[in-house]
């Protein structure tokens, strides 16, 4: 009878969705998206939700985010009430299934968080390059903007893009000292904060600028070279119990097996 049903209804479905389509009304997904997300989003979560975004470089609106969130969260819900009818799960899998709700509420926050994870990442990974152009930059440009886009220009990635968004808020009459301590705010990277300060010394109190980034390049080279000697004497002391595992246990076996055989055939 189910299979009678669930054929029924898959027929129904084949032969509709094609006049469905062709007939289907113009919906502006994302105004719908956006108006979603504005009933269930408070001015806090926001302003938090906008950071994130802004951080891990997805141009997005919160609106538009938490509409999806809801839309996909409810679509598996009422997927699930269909097959649940359809299949006449048991109480305990429907409530197993119950839980992907959950996850597919939380998975787009998760998939955020690793993206401001990579980015912050690649930030620190190309920040010494960063200050060797800009160091470079510095020498030659007559001013600390032209010396700032060209740097960002050679070291491309995520600060090609970071620094064209400060270049664009000093156009628009923001002080060039503001729009960096922004860029330091909106990646949320110690080091950059560091950088950011040298750089508004020297449009500021006209300190030696070429001086100055060729110690902070130095210093970010030294502390990636300590952190990287860390790494691998962690891993290091990771291998021991590898080792131990994968070598000493079945070295142990292999010699104490015999005996063990012996010991138990004269009993």
């Amino acid at each position: 009878m189910n299979a009678i049903l669930i054929a029924s209804i898959l027929i129904g479905i084949s032969l509709g969705f094609p006049l469905f389509w062709k007939f289907k009304p113009e919906i502006n997904r994302e105004e719908v998206l956006c108006r979603t997300g504005l009933r269930v989003l408070n001015e806090e979560e926001k302003s938090l939700m906008a950071l994130k975004l802004t951080r891990a470089g997805i141009d997005s609106s919160p609106e538009y985010y938490y509409g999806m969130k809801v839309v996909l969260t409810a679509g598996y819900l009422i997927l699930l009430a269909v097959v649940s009818i359809l299949f006449s799960l048991s109480f305990v899998v429907f409530l197993v299934l119950l839980c992907g709700a959950a996850i597919t509420w939380l998975y787009p926050n998760i998939k955020i968080n690793n993206a401001i994870t990579t980015r912050q990442s690649e930030i620190r990974r190309k920040l010494d390059d960063f200050a060797t152009y800009l160091s470079t930059a510095l020498n030659s440009m007559p001013s600390v903007e032209s010396a700032l886009y060209e740097a960002g220009n050679a070291t491309g990635g995520v600060f090609r893009e970071e620094i064209e968004t400060v270049m664009m808020e000093n156009a628009s009459g923001k002080s060039l000292p503001d729009a960096l301590n922004d860029w330091a705010y909106r990646v949320d990277v110690t080091e950059i904060s560091t950088l950011v300060s040298a750089i508004n010394q020297i449009h500021q109190k006209g300190a030696p600028a070429s001086e100055k980034m060729k110690e902070y390049a130095d210093q970010i080279r030294m502390t990636k070279r300590y952190e990287l000697m860390e790494a691998s004497g962690k891993l290091s002391v990771q291998l021991i119990f590898v080792v131990a595992f994968f070598m000493l246990i079945p070295l142990l076996i292999t010699i104490g097996y015999p005996s063990v055989v012996s010991l138990l055939n004269a009993l």
